[in-house]
This record gives structure tokens, sequence and C-alpha cells, in this order.
């Protein structure tokens, strides 16, 4: 099966995106509002490593935002280069440099990126990653030493299996297996930096504007779940004691937008485990009336497309947006429930790239194709597009 689409799929593709791309849940542009979203673009790294038809599809798409948070940046820049530049003179761009391996070294390296539109957005003067004081890592690792060294002596006597493996493999001419990592009993710190540039959201004339520190982050994703759980709680830790103190804050707002890698295999057990979390934070560590009000409008239902996913293949919502604010023209939670009700005014969405191209090559939804048929889908959008989709919030212009 090929892993590419082909020139003639290419062209079914475009037309319906030119056609009726909105229909699919890519907002419109509007003059009166803004779009700020995120996409997880898998391994955008070299110009060669992907098509012109794909770099099309980029393009048209990433022209919809004002304000896009990136992830997986390679090393090599040249492809995220090439896709700003492609945008013209009205975008700019703002890069982190590699995190989550050390230079020269093997890991969970890459780089975390924003695209803006410089006629909406206005990047200001911070720049920085999220990190923990050494000191506090430090007392996380006494305070829990008993767990920490129980981990020690299971990981030796894991690599000890894992040795004599090797030499086995070695003995029959085959291919030696992946050395075992590290099972960690608690959060340490973030596999990637999260990063964090501030902007601001121009208004009408001379209106106040959104000024907004916004983190991208893109937290682990491994075969232990819990770990992925440390991480998200260790950064809206993180969130919610900066937004107790918002008024100290460079901007006193907060903007997360990045691939959380959240797992919903339980889609409702777990989305109402972490809803509940999040909206304790509103009345627990957020109550006092200095600190910001926590809304995640993605774990929200809502009120047009019901619950939604970010992945390609239609199972998780991996991807998160959330707003630290206590500005009264920014959207709470119970403005979730309204969202989509007034052209122009709040909304938030997932361009369901896997269903326009089911569209485009089936003329049907991507869940009422035949496995086989939706199987191949993601195969090759994986590879010319992303496993992620975008996901976005559409906001009025400050007014």
């Amino acid at each position: 099966m090929p892993s590419h689409f082909s020139d003639n799929e290419w062209l079914k593709i475009h037309a319906l995106f030119n056609q009726s791309a909105d229909t699919f849940s890519l907002p419109e542009r509007k003059a009166d509002s803004v779009v700020i979203g995120s996409f997880n673009i898998r391994k955008l790294g070299r110009v060669k490593k992907r098509t012109q038809q794909s770099w099309q599809f980029l393009k048209k798409t990433i022209e919809r935002f004002d304000l896009l948070a990136v992830q997986e940046i390679m090393d090599d820049l040249s492809g995220f280069e090439h896709l700003v530049s492609s945008l013209g003179d009205d975008y700019g761009m703002v890069v982190s440099d590699v995190t989550g391996s050390k230079p020269g070294g093997y890991g969970n390296s890459e780089r975390l990126g924003y695209i803006f539109n410089w006629k909406n957005i206005q990047r200001t003067a911070l720049a920085s990653d999220i990190t923990f004081d050494r000191s506090e890592i430090a007392n996380n690792l006494y305070d829990n030493h008993n767990d920490f060294d129980q981990a020690w002596l299971t990981h030796v006597k894991k690599l000890k299996k894992w040795e004599k493996k090797v030499e086995e493999k070695k003995a029959q001419g085959k291919r030696t297996p992946s050395r075992p990592s590290i099972i960690l009993p608690r959060f340490v710190t973030f596999i990637r930096q999260p990063h964090c540039v501030s902007f601001r959201i121009k208004g009408k004339n001379n209106a106040q504007t959104y000024d907004f520190l916004v983190i991208n982050a893109h937290l682990l994703y491994g075969t232990n779940k819990q770990e992925r759980e440390w991480e998200f709680k260790a950064l809206l830790e993180w969130l919610t004691i900066r937004a107790k103190y918002i008024d100290k804050l460079y901007h006193p707002n907060l903007l997360l937008l990045g691939d959380c890698n959240l797992d919903f295999d339980k889609v409702p057990i777990m989305r109402e485990d972490i809803n509940t979390f999040l909206k304790g934070l509103n009345s627990s560590i957020l109550k006092s009336k200095k600190a910001a009000n926590a809304n995640f409008p993605l774990l929200t239902p809502h009120p047009v497309h019901g619950n939604l996913v970010t992945a390609l293949r239609q199972k998780q919502t991996y991807d998160q947006i959330g707003l630290f604010s206590n500005d009264l023209r920014l959207p709470t939670p119970d403005d979730n429930k309204t969202a989509g009700d007034h052209s122009g005014k709040y909304d938030y969405g997932v361009f369901n790239i896997a269903n326009l191209i089911a569209h485009a090559l089936h003329g049907k939804n991507i869940d009422d194709l035949t496995a086989k048929q939706r199987k191949t889908i993601y195969k090759k959008a994986e590879y010319d597009i992303s496993d992620h989709m975008p996901i976005w919030m559409q906001l009025k212009k400050p007014e």
C-alpha cells in the first residue's frame, strides 16, 4: 500500500478544501475576530521530506490562523522556515532550541514554534522555557528516595536481562533489542521543556489589547500512562500557581496551546475526571479575587459538534487549549455552552482533516468507511500531513 497520496488524490483533496474547508470545522477568517490554535505537525523537518501538495495543504490550513503553536519541529528548521515563508510577509515565526535530548544524543528531541499574523498579533518581549528549580528536584528525589531506590533496583534487573538478550541476538546474527528505559515512580521534570512566548492581540481603534503569555507544550507520550498524567498535572500546577498571582505576570493572561498527550481510551471516565479536576481549580487554588479563571474548552462537549477528538484516528483528545484569565471579555467555562452561536464571536473546535479526506476520496464521513479504507487514509495522511488535527479557538477582537 503506498504511503503517500497520489497526485489524483491530492487534486480531489485540494478541490474539496477550496470549496468547503469550513464544513469540516476549519474556521473562516473574519475581520472582527482572531483564530488561535495548536497543531502537532508530525516530524516537521526537511523540505524534501514532504511533497509540494503536502506543503500546500499545510499552507492553506495555517493561513486561517492568526496565532498557531506548532509541535514536532525537527532540529533541521528548513521545513518550518519554508512553510512560514510560503505564507508571505504578513506572517512571522518564533521557535525554541531543541528540547528532549542532549546535543548529539538520542531521544525525543524537537523544537516548539509559533506562527503568527503580524496584522493582528504583536510579539512582545518575553520568551522562556518552563523549568523547575534544582533544589525542588533534589528535594523531590530525597523525600521519595525509597520509591526511587526501588525504581533503580528494578531497572538494574531489566538491564541484566537485556544484556543477556543482546549477547544471544549477536550470537544468532539478529538485531539487538532496544535498551529498556527507566520507569520513574514520581514526576521529576518535563520530557520536553514547554516554551513560553508573550503575544498581544490588537484591538479595534484604541481598544485595550489582549495580552497573553502563551505556553507551547508537547508532553510525554509513553507506555506508562501514569507518567502522562504526572506531566499534565505538573504543568497545570505551574499554570495555576502563576495564575493565582496573575497580577505579577508580565502579561495578565495565560494561554496553553499544545499536545498534552492525554489518554482518552475510556473517554467518558477520563474526560470527566480531568474536567472535574480543572473545574476544581477555579474553586480552590484560583478562588481569590486576583486569581485567573481556568477554561479548557476542548474538555467540554461542543454545543453543535459534541465531544471533540484531535487525533487523526478519531479516538483521542491529545491536544488542548487552556485559558487562564480574569479579563471579562475572554471566555469562561460557562461560555463554552453557547460557543458558535454568534458569527465572529467565541467558538472553538477541531479541523477534521480525516473527514475532509474521506469525503474528498469516498464521499462519506471517515466513520462510515470500511476498515480498509480508513486504514489507507490514516497511513497516507500521517505521512503527508500529520497524525494530529489542528485545534482552534476563535475570539472576538478587543473592543
